[in-house]
């Protein structure tokens, strides 16, 4: 049997209710009771009917849809942000639309697409576009709000970014209080922007403290193949058969972290009194590593609410990029250097 209700005005006079409430409440936008927008959302699944985004879109110029592109969730790491984003979202009566984009090309092209569809904004998470892009250029003839978060080209405008290089020389710093005098930089490498930004740490941290990038700090890079945990297996090992090794590590993200402990120890060496380490993402199982694992936490939460923020700026008034300091935390797997505690 056909539903008695197909559009919002038709579920209005139902109701006894104006238009504009039903639309309101329905689209998630504030000014409506709450046992109100109750009412009418239980009155519309009873009826199997839900308003139509794109025809909305076509009478108001958008719909209530935020277009999101992102990369690979488990190499990026991006579980937290994109729930985080979503509840962000929710709370401004937007609904995200994700794509999840394999290179520039389909970035570009996935942009078009949401733009087509009048999308409310677009959010770019590790976006590889410059500002000079077609997509970017689309958005803003089209006035769309859109922001990137983490974005792999440097110095684009409307970004907010987690400030890596800060980070790394921060934690630099840790260990040079604790007496630590040469270090191993596990998973840093220059092939990627995220590493560019780690290697820069790495020589602010050596150029604040008085240490030689080319003495005090050796990279051990990752084989293109192997999964963060596996990287980091490689790396204990390639740690334990290296003369004379420092006694701190930073770690590329807390995983690599975890995966070289396990393996420094069953070496014999004992954390923190032999080997500091520090990882990076503050991911929810680093306490429970054993010993509990120090980290550099990229601020996610300030993160995501900077970006969705930039959403309600006009792409004519985009902003400089917003840096987000990251902060350290530090658990039981780091602590004074041995030669210090000797004296």
């Amino acid at each position: 049997m056909k539903s008695p209700v197909s559009s919002t005005s038709q579920l209005a006079r139902l109701l006894g209710l104006s238009r504009w409430t039903v639309s309101r409440a329905l689209n998630g936008h504030s000014g409506v009771d709450p046992r109100t927008v109750e009412r009418i959302t239980e009155a519309a699944r009873q009826a199997g009917f839900s308003p139509s985004l794109l025809g909305s879109g076509l009478r108001s110029g958008r719909t209530n849809l935020v277009g999101i592109c992102l990369p690979d969730l488990v190499d990026y790491f991006l579980t937290t942000k994109i729930s985080l984003l979503q509840e962000a979202l929710r709370r401004k009566g937007l609904h995200p639309l994700v794509q999840v984009i394999a290179d520039e090309a389909d970035e570009n092209a996935a942009v078009g697409r949401f733009a087509a569809m009048r999308c409310a904004g677009v959010v770019l998470i590790a976006s590889r576009m410059r500002d000079s892009d077609p997509g970017v250029r689309m958005l803003e003839t089209q006035a769309i709000p859109y922001v990137r978060i983490d974005p792999l080209q440097a110095r684009v405008k409307q970004s907010v970014s987690t400030d890596r290089r800060r980070g790394i020389a921060e934690a630099m710093a840790a260990l040079h209080a604790d007496g630590h005098r040469r270090l191993v930089a596990a998973g840093f490498c220059g092939s990627s922007s995220y590493g560019r930004q780690r290697i820069a740490g790495l020589k602010d941290g050596c150029r604040s403290l008085g240490w030689n990038f080319e003495r005090d700090v050796v990279l051990l890079t990752p084989a293109e193949s192997a999964s963060d945990f596996d990287a980091g297996t490689q790396f204990g090992a390639q740690y334990l058969r290296l003369p004379n090794p420092a006694s701190s590590v930073l770690a590329i993200n807390d995983r690599v972290a975890i995966g070289m402990m396990r393996v420094i120890q069953a070496g014999g060496r004992m954390v923190p009194d032999d080997v500091s380490i520090i990882g990076y993402d503050n991911a929810d199982f680093s306490p429970f590593a054993a010993p509990g694992l120090s980290t550099i936490d990229p601020q996610v939460i300030e993160l995501i609410e900077n970006a969705v923020r930039l959403l309600d700026v006009p792409p004519a008034s985009a902003s400089r990029p917003v840096l987000i300091r990251p902060q350290l935390i530090l658990r039981a797997s780091s602590g004074r250097s041995r030669d210090v505690a000797k004296n």
